[in-house]
């Protein structure tokens, strides 16, 4: 892991200093408050302090048995890997064909199904559970209208 850490340290800071150059060429300021700037340059410079923390701390730390592993995924991981991208991709590729409860519930029984090998009551129950809950948040809660099939839901 200390590898690992040490590579993703370096390509966030990379990343947050890249950021940081880009803001520099938004307006700082509105006509009242902050300008378009200010979210994404402060945000950059936490990126920049928890990456340098994140560099500092692994290349202080010392190598142990498990550093000498190879720090790509296996193959049981990238399998894993496959399969959600592909389940992400059919998500969005349905979303308007089925509707957004409809393929979110679907989504959620194959990630646990064919990425988790999970049990069925326990892959039902949280597939049900959680579209209610997005429903309930979306429609009633913030009132904003779901995706939906052509038979309305």
């Amino acid at each position: 892991m200390k590898k690992a850490d040490m590579i993703t340290g370096v390509v966030l800071l990379a990343l947050s200093g890249f950021a940081i150059q880009e803001t520099w060429r938004m307006p700082a300021s509105a006509t009242f408050g902050p300008g378009p700037a200010f979210l994404p340059f402060w945000l950059a410079v936490i990126l920049a302090i928890f990456a340098t923390i994140l560099f500092v701390s692994a290349w202080r730390r010392p190598a142990t048995e498990e550093d000498h592993h190879s720090i790509f995924p296996g193959k049981t991981a990238l399998i894993a890997i496959t399969l959600v991208m592909v389940g992400l991709g059919l998500y969005i590729f349905l979303i308007e064909v089925v509707g957004y409860l409809a393929d979110t519930f679907l989504f959620i029984v194959f990630l646990m199904k064919a990425v988790e090998r999970e049990k069925w009551p326990l892959t039902l129950m949280v597939a049900v559970c959680t579209t209610a809950l997005l429903f309930i948040t979306f429609q009633f809660l913030l009132k904003i209208t779901l995706p939906s099939n052509m038979f309305g839901f």
